[in-house]
């Protein structure tokens, strides 16, 4: 395409028709626009219509945005060798790379905004090996500020120098990335530098002048910030020169003060947010370069305090608040700056004057609290709430306590009692101060929480069990379950936080109260009941940490309440989906073990009902998680009581989970595959035909389009995986080309999924018999070989590995050899000397009985490596690698039959206590049921208890076939620890060697 006004017009049409109401017209210009972007120049008449003034403003917005997201598209893929068809060509890009920071500096904001943006792709993708004048070209922008026009050049080049630098705060540090920062510090930081002190220089001339003063505050605002960027890995040599400056001009930037600056009731002027990037960047020096940042500590912990007793509590000031905060608890944190806290009245000046006022909760609190309750949950309980006031003064409260700790506490616990006192004597006026005194008490105590369990670790001046007997349980106990909603929920918020200090009597005494407030009016007050109870039931017995405190026995009386009144507040309109109440559902489910059977229809029927509705507008992700773990509990519950529920759960779900499959509700499909593969490993092994349901189920599943989507693979892998263990001569025997052709997928095209394959391609080996799968090893054992050759990985070499040891066990050594050969002559020692031998060891734990039972087999049985082609080369490292592998596991030791029973039952009792995380380990993609894991199987449990004595057996029939060869060749060939080792095993099984 040509550039010319012809062009231009065709392509400003198009653009046009995009905005049109008319949606057809729409769709087919964006169609048509589609189509056209592969045609050289295309990208230059988008920018060439952006650059014109004459182009009418809607044309020039539509063009520059449609260039930025063809940038994003195209450019981060883009490559030398993939030029010839990418849309965007090497001379178009070298093209737009020219001319796109002269024109976003020429551009008005809100062109210049998304030419910006596009800089940022392209500079993330080619900078700095790819773009090597991209440095040159900023800081010639960098000039003397005498026009308004400069301005908005200066800050659109600034804007575009923080969206590349930023990324140098949290990158991991590295050798190339050092490199990188280097030349950034070389070419730009001088330059910058000098712009930073020409900006300092200018605005003192311009005070009288607002709207410059504001264009000329946008450009320091954004300078501090590349400061930090630029300062984040390391201290350079160019900043710890230019130290005094920059401190000298950030201490005046701090006091300074000029009306149009300043922040309205609700937003941060550009002041106050320059003086916030002010303290995050002295806090990063104070934090990571404390020895330099030291001459100047005291007197920006001066002016920081002081800044922070002028402010109000306007949400407008909320951001700087909290970030000058953290820049004092940094300080105090620090045993080399937290004397400037001592002396005098400094401390007492600081915890009432900067860090109380901040600790009450303000109207804006309040009001979230009754209007907005899942975003006041949000940064109350799953502490979302780092920016605001409180948590910063919270921090700060504690990071004083470090040096202060018994001062500290001494000071508050006079302020903790007056408020207290001021409570009891007018609940109705004086709730705040009950509110703050509880904040207070957990900010204090706290030495130490997680979240999965709460406050771990006290302070020796607070005793939590005495504040929570004296001043919450009261609360708790208080019969108006609607009366001051706030601070029940406080009271219940401490509880969970502090669970696991207190001893068995109070959380059995806590509970019916939590119970009682799940009928509260206040969806807050509702939800952390939910979540109290549901904490409770996961605190171990402080004697048997095996043991929840709360049993089976202490659940049961309450039991039937607490169902009723959570299945309440999920059929509720205002907070029908809310996570923490499914999950106390959950929790109760489990922790009653057998006792849910009585309950089991009716929480059934609830719960189905509760999926259909959630099918129809699956939006909120944790609880559909716990919803189905909810389902998967009393599944696994109930079949281990009685196999006979069984057939039960397959009428009430199969008619529920048809039209997730039919309607490919994709958040369901996951889940409904995970528990069909769970109801389908219950079913007994034997010759009792599955139901109709699971023949009519296994033509759906492999169907290409369900495996398209890598979010279905787990739980279609292990689903496959259940069909052949339990319908592997029958419904599996009818589509085993099908099967194949799934694993040769997953294996040749994924390497995020291939251990799928091998997982399907493991369970037909162990479960069919060899005359349905003889006829394909040839191509299985291409397929392997033909994705190891073109992308090895550690992962697949493990694979190939539990794969070869379980071909062993099941067809012989000897076989596997004939196969790999059959491929390339020779090729089997080339297998051991480039997989076995360097990988066998790191196998995972659970399979390395299998592959020790493998490799033994591969030692002791195949002519070739006895008395063949691999016997010189291959017998001992083969054996000394095993012996490694042997010498590396906890799993291959001795245990008795009734010791593997008794391990088996308390990992089972576990796995049912376990606490999932607050936030489930949710991808739209693909999140694994806790409760519906598979278990795993040692198919040598009984007739191989213990892998050593297995080896020596065979050894021992190896020897004995050949008097004198192999023992002679261990004595020499092996080290005396390796020796010794043997030894031992033979010990074990009861067997010498000849």
């Amino acid at each position: 395409m040509e550039i010319n006004d012809q062009n231009l017009e065709a392509l400003a049409t198009y653009l046009r028709k995009t905005l049109s109401p008319n949606g057809d017209e729409r769709v087919e210009a964006e169609k048509t626009l589609k189509q056209i972007e592969r045609n050289e120049n295309y990208s230059s008449l988008l920018l060439t219509l952006c650059e014109r003034s004459t182009i009418p403003d809607e044309i020039r917005r539509a063009s520059v945005i449609t260039f930025k997201n063809f940038v994003k598209r195209n450019w981060p893929s883009l490559d030398a060798s993939s030029s010839t068809t990418n849309p965007i060509s090497i001379r178009d890009r070298n093209h737009i790379k020219e001319h796109i920071i002269d024109l976003m500096t020429r551009s008005p904001e809100h062109i210049q905004q998304q030419l910006s943006d596009a800089i940022t792709v392209i500079g993330k993708c080619d900078f700095p090996d790819q773009w090597s004048t991209l440095l040159d070209t900023m800081v010639r922008q960098f000039q003397q500020p005498s026009t308004r026009n400069s301005f908005q050049s200066i800050n659109g080049v600034l804007k575009t120098a923080h969206s590349l630098f930023e990324r140098y705060r949290y990158e991991q540090k590295s050798d190339e990335l050092w490199l990188e920062i280097k030349l950034v510090l070389e070419k730009f930081a001088p330059a910058f530098t000098e712009l930073f002190k020409s900006l300092m220089a200018y605005y003192p001339q311009k005070e009288s002048d607002t709207i410059e003063m504001k264009n000329i505050f946008d450009s320091l605002y954004v300078c501090i910030k590349i400061f930090y960027d630029l300062n984040a890995q390391e201290l350079p040599e160019h900043f710890e020169d230019n130290l005094t400056l920059y401190m000298t001009h950030f201490m005046t930037l701090l006091s300074y003060d000029h009306p149009n600056l300043r922040s309205d009731r609700h937003d941060p002027g550009i002041l106050d947010r320059v003086k916030t990037e002010i303290c995050r960047a002295v806090a990063l020096y104070a934090d990571n370069y404390s020895d330099e940042f030291k001459p100047f500590a005291q007197q920006f912990a001066l002016a920081i305090w002081s800044l922070l007793t002028r402010l109000n509590l306007s949400p407008c000031f909320d951001d700087l608040v909290g970030t000058a905060m953290r820049f004092l608890s940094t300080l105090a944190a620090r045993s080399h700056h937290c004397s400037m806290f001592e002396g005098g009245d400094t401390l007492k000046t600081v915890c009432e004057q900067v860090i109380l006022p901040n600790l009450f909760l303000r109207e804006s609190d309040v009001e979230e609290f009754e209007d907005n309750p899942e975003e006041y949950i949000r940064k109350d309980i799953e502490k979302s709430d780092s920016a605001t006031r409180r948590r910063a003064a919270c921090d700060f409260l504690q990071a004083l306590c470090i040096f202060f700790e018994s001062q500290v506490i001494a000071l508050y616990s006079q302020y903790i009692e007056v408020m207290q006192k001021e409570y009891l004597q007018n609940p109705t006026q004086n709730w705040s101060k009950k509110d703050t005194c509880i904040f207070l008490v957990l900010a204090l105590a706290s030495k130490g929480e997680t979240q999965k369990l709460g406050i771990t670790k006290t302070s020796s001046f607070i005793s939590i069990p005495a504040f929570y007997s004296n001043s919450i349980l009261p609360e708790l106990q208080n019969p108006d379950l609607n009366s001051l909603p706030l601070i029940k929920a406080d009271c219940l918020k401490f509880l969970i936080y502090v669970r696991n200090l207190l001893d068995r009597d109070s959380l059995i005494k806590s509970l019916p109260e939590c119970a009682r407030y799940l009928s509260s009016n206040n969806i807050v007050v509702q939800t952390y009941a939910a979540h109290a109870i549901e904490r409770l039931l996961l605190v171990r017995h402080p004697a048997d940490q095996k043991h929840t405190a709360i049993t089976k026995n202490d659940l049961i009386p309450y039991a039937q309440s607490i169902y009723d009144k959570l299945f309440q507040i999920l059929t509720s309109d205002k907070s029908y989906e809310n996570e923490y109440v499914m999950r106390a559902v959950m929790r109760l489910s489990s922790s009653l073990h057998e006792g849910v059977l009585p309950y089991l229809n009716q929480l059934m029927d609830k719960l189905v009902l509760i999926l259909r509705r959630s099918s129809r507008n699956p939006n909120k992700p944790n609880f559909n998680h716990y919803l189905f773990e909810t389902i998967t509990v009393l599944i696994r519950t109930s079949v281990t009581q009685n196999l006979v529920v069984l057939n039960q759960f397959e009428q009430i779900l199969f008619p529920v989970f048809t039209p997730i499959f039919t309607e490919d509700i994709a958040e369901f499909v996951p889940y409904v595959l995970q528990i069909l593969g769970f109801l389908l490993e219950s079913h007994p092994s034997g010759s009792t035909p599955l139901p109709e349901a699971y023949r009519i189920l296994f033509q759906s599943i492999l169907t290409p389009a369900f495996w398209d989507r890598s979010g279905n693979i787990p739980a279609l892998s292990r689903l496959l995986q259940a069909y052949v263990e339990k319908a592997g001569d029958t419904i599996v025997l009818e589509k085993l080309t099908v099967v194949l052709g799934i694993f040769q997928r997953l294996v040749s095209q994924s390497k995020v999924h291939d251990h799928e394959g091998f997982a399907i391609l493991n369970s037909l080996v162990i479960h069919l018999s060899r005359i349905h799968l003889e006829n394909y090893f040839k191509d299985i054992f291409i397929v392997i070989f033909t994705r190891l050759t073109k992308a090895k990985t550690q992962k697949l070499i493990k694979c190939i590995i539990i794969f070869f040891c379980y071909f062993v066990v099941k067809y012989g050594a000897q076989e596997l050899i004939i196969q790999v050969d059959n491929i390339q002559a020779n090729m089997f020692q080339m297998v051991i000397e480039r997989l076995f031998l360097p990988e066998l060891s790191k196998v995972d734990e659970n399979d390395k009985k299998l592959c020790a039972i493998g490799v033994t087999h591969l030692l002791c049985d195949p002519i070739p490596m006895i008395s063949g082609v691999y016997f010189a080369h291959l017998w001992l490292p083969v054996l000394q690698s095993l012996l490694q592998l042997f010498e590396s596991s906890n799993e291959l030791q001795t245990m008795s039959a009734a010791e593997k029973k008794k391990q088996a039952q308390e990992e089972a009792e576990e796995e049912l206590f376990v606490g999932l995380d607050d936030t489930p380990d949710y991808t739209p993609a693909f999140s694994c049921l806790a409760f519906a894991k598979k278990p795993h199987t040692d198919i040598f449990s009984t007739s191989i208890p213990d892998a050593r004595c297995h080896l020596a057996k065979c050894l021992h029939t190896l020897t004995a076939a050949h008097p004198n060869q192999f023992l002679s060749l261990m004595k020499s060939g092996l080290s005396t620890e390796h020796l010794s080792h043997i030894q031992k095993y033979c010990a074990l099984a009861n067997v010498t060697l000849i």
